[in-house]
């Protein structure tokens, strides 16, 4: 089963002035996610189970998202990039 990425208002700001090997890499990051978002290969978990983590760009960036299992859906709440 495949989810479905969604960015979240918030996580669509922080994505302005993004370089472009980030975005690359973001995404990446988001495809393995959506295969599996509870890989553990693939995304770390947090306190909450429906909460996730996982780093992209060679540890220079970090993505939080929420797993909405009833609708498929992987939502990204927060993106830090440390580039």
């Amino acid at each position: 089963m495949t989810y479905r990425p969604d960015l979240s208002e918030r996580a669509l700001s922080q994505l302005g002035g993004f370089p472009v090997d980030a975005l690359g890499a973001l995404a990446a990051a988001m495809a393995d996610v959506c295969d599996d978002p509870y890989d553990p290969l693939t995304s770390m978990a947090t306190g909450d189970e429906q909460v996730r983590r996982a780093d992209f760009g060679e540890g220079r960036g970090f993505v939080t998202f929420l797993i909405l299992d009833a609708v498929e859906v992987v939502r990204v709440v927060d993106i830090i990039w440390v580039g």
